[in-house]
C-alpha cells in the first residue's frame, strides 16, 4: 500500500472516530472529571468571575444554572462523601477569602451560608442515593 493510500486510510479512520463521538454526544463531562459513572452531567459550566475564588473539590462539575428567588445557583456533581467535602469547603473558603456564616450538617447533606469578594449565597452538598462516591452541590450567589 502506498504511503498516500495508508495517510488517507488514517485520515478516514480518524474522522469517522471523530463523526461518533459527535453523534454519540462525546464523552460525559462527569466520568471526563472521574466521577462515578451512575451520575450524568449535562455539560460543563464555569463559576462567574465573582464566584473565581470559589474553591471546588478536585473533579467537581458544574453543568447547570438557573435563577431562582434573586440567586443565581449553579448545581453539578462531586466526588466524594458528605463530611469530607463539608470539611473541604469550611477550609478552604476562609483561605479563599470568604466569611462562613450559619450552617447546618446531617448524615446525607451539609450547608452553609458564604460570604466574601462582593457576592453572598449559600453552599449546599447532598449526597446522590444509590451512587456511593458522588454527591450534588448546589452554589447559589447574589
Amino acid at each position: 500500500m502506498s504511503w498516500w493510500r495508508l495517510s488517507a486510510a488514517a485520515a478516514l479512520i480518524g474522522a469517522a472516530a471523530a463523526a461518533a463521538a459527535l453523534a454519540l454526544g462525546g464523552p460525559d463531562p462527569a466520568q471526563a472529571a472521574g466521577l462515578p459513572a451512575c451520575v450524568h452531567a449535562q455539560g460543563r459550566l464555569a463559576l462567574p468571575s465573582p464566584l473565581a475564588q470559589f474553591p471546588l473539590p478536585a473533579g467537581s462539575v458544574l453543568d447547570r444554572r438557573e435563577l431562582k428567588y434573586g440567586y443565581a445557583i449553579y448545581s453539578g456533581y462531586v466526588p466524594g462523601a458528605i463530611n469530607p467535602v463539608r470539611d473541604f469547603l469550611v477550609s478552604r473558603l476562609p483561605r479563599a477569602g470568604y466569611r462562613l456564616g450559619s450552617g447546618d450538617a446531617e448524615a446525607a447533606e451539609a450547608e452553609a451560608a458564604y460570604e466574601g469578594h462582593r457576592v453572598h449565597g449559600r453552599w449546599k452538598v447532598r449526597a446522590v442515593l444509590g451512587c456511593p462516591g458522588a454527591l450534588t452541590i448546589q452554589i447559589a450567589v447574589r
